[in-house]
């Protein structure tokens, strides 16, 4: 009888850490199904100053469409007619973009900036369809209102960005494409994040760069560190490898958000070429 009492508690409770494992599991598979939205729109920062701050010119500038109101700053070029359309990366505005503006102002381009919706100070609440719609607004304002011509468009997607660069250029013929730190999909990031867990089944939020990057036909230059400890390198190879266009990978070091820009010359330089600026 005592061998039987103690053979029911070792099962009594090895069933309780058993139970106990598959509630925290699901736990966790909850969390992430529920936070997902606010974990890759990652929108609370908001900044202050402008371009005068970084000693450039700028217009300041309201997009309408329908009723969301997007904020932009154009930062006219030097000396020729490119004119870079920046989609920036997660958690930050057009306001912390100081970096990587004063990096590609040797370039001489045109660079365009500007906020998708619940961003900095455009209105709205954001996610992916939303968030490519705002690109198409910008896309069309440069196109119609402002009178550039595609080929002189060229599209910067830096992280997330990245994201909304890829999809542009699957849409519009275009100077070329820049993907910094871009990854191939959400759901393959959520897989390096949380490998123990069900993403690809539990991802609301697409975002699949890969499937979309064989429609790009211009130019296309990826640069990512491989110290990235955000979003691993390997997504840039994978990224570099399904693209017929005309293609670059650069392969440099630092983290996810500021490695290109220290690059410096260095990477003025690759661009330059490149693209022939």
């Amino acid at each position: 009888m005592v061998f039987w009492q103690g053979i029911m508690s070792e099962f009594y409770g090895l069933g309780i850490v058993i139970l106990s494992g598959v509630i925290l599991y699901g736990v966790a598979c909850f969390r992430l199904f529920t936070t997902q939205h606010r974990k890759v729109f990652l929108s609370g920062r908001k900044g202050e100053g402008s371009p005068q701050d970084w000693g450039l010119d700028y217009e300041p500038l309201i997009i309408h469409d329908g009723e969301k109101r997007l904020h932009a700053w154009w930062i006219p070029g030097l000396r020729n007619s490119i004119v870079v359309l920046f989609c920036h990366g997660n958690g930050v505005s057009m306001h912390h973009l100081a970096q990587h503006v004063l990096f590609l102002r040797p370039l001489g381009v045109g660079i365009f900036l500007f906020d998708y919706r619940g961003y900095g100070d455009s209105e709205g609440t954001p996610d992916e369809e939303r968030m490519l719609a705002d690109g198409d607004t910008v896309w069309r304002h440069l196109v119609t209102e402002r009178g550039l011509a595609g080929k002189n468009i060229l599209l910067y997607g830096h992280s997330l960005g990245g994201g909304v660069a890829t999809w542009l250029a699957g849409r519009y013929r275009c100077a070329g494409v820049v993907l910094e730190g871009t990854f191939t999909s959400i759901p393959d990031l959520g897989v390096d994040h949380y490998p123990w867990l069900p993403v690809r089944l539990l991802a609301r939020i697409r975002i699949d760069n890969l499937a979309r990057i064989g429609a790009i036909t211009d130019p296309l230059f990826i640069v990512h560190s491989t110290e990235d400890k955000l979003i691993p390198f390997h997504h840039a190879q994978r990224l570099y490898d399904r693209a017929t266009c005309r293609k670059h990978l650069l392969s440099i070091g630092g983290d996810h958000n500021d490695a290109f820009v220290q690059t410096k010359d260095r990477g003025v330089a690759a661009l330059k070429i490149f693209f022939n600026l």
